[in-house]
């Protein structure tokens, strides 16, 4: 009887070493996007600005793949804006990294065109190549609507770090 139980317990041993085992090499093997500490992947939430439309939303999927290139993917999304017009996406940064998104170098990083609903996508892209590998930056977007320059939608303060 006692062979037994010290033969199931070795079992059970080394049925949970195995599956500790196959847990830590998932963890090794994961997506091809950026880890999540510091921010390399973003979900941006756009936000009506002071004057901007009621209900105005938008959302900003910010990522960067693990690979060679520098490229960032900024799968953008709005709806609620006026129908049939044109906006764009911008972004500010500062490096003083302080969750405090003092930035005003406004870039435009591409266009967006609303459908008669005032819903819109568009799938834009930045290359990093001339940034360093680890530089860090708090980052904040805006859509503008692209004939007035007014600001309808914009974003909190969110932080990020290129990799690859």
């Amino acid at each position: 009887m006692k062979k037994k139980i010290s033969l199931l317990v070795a079992l059970a041993v080394a049925a949970v070493a195995v599956a500790v085992g196959v847990a830590a090499a998932r963890a090794d093997t994961g997506p091809p996007w950026g880890p999540e500490t510091p921010n390399f992947n973003l979900e941006v939430i756009l936000r009506p600005a002071a004057g901007g439309p009621y209900g105005g939303f938008g959302l900003v999927k910010f990522r960067q793949p693990n690979d060679a290139t520098k490229i960032v993917y900024l799968d953008t999304w709005v709806r609620d804006l006026a129908p049939n017009r044109s906006y764009s996406l911008q972004r500010a940064v500062d490096t003083n990294v302080d969750d405090n998104c003092t930035g005003t170098n406004w870039l435009t990083l591409g266009q967006i065109t609303t459908d008669g609903t005032g819903t819109g996508r568009a799938a834009l892209s930045r290359d990093l190549a001339a940034i360093p590998l680890g530089m860090a930056f708090d980052i904040h977007f805006r859509i503008v609507d692209t004939a007035t320059m007014a600001v309808v939608l914009e974003s909190g303060c969110y932080q990020f770090a290129v990799s690859q």
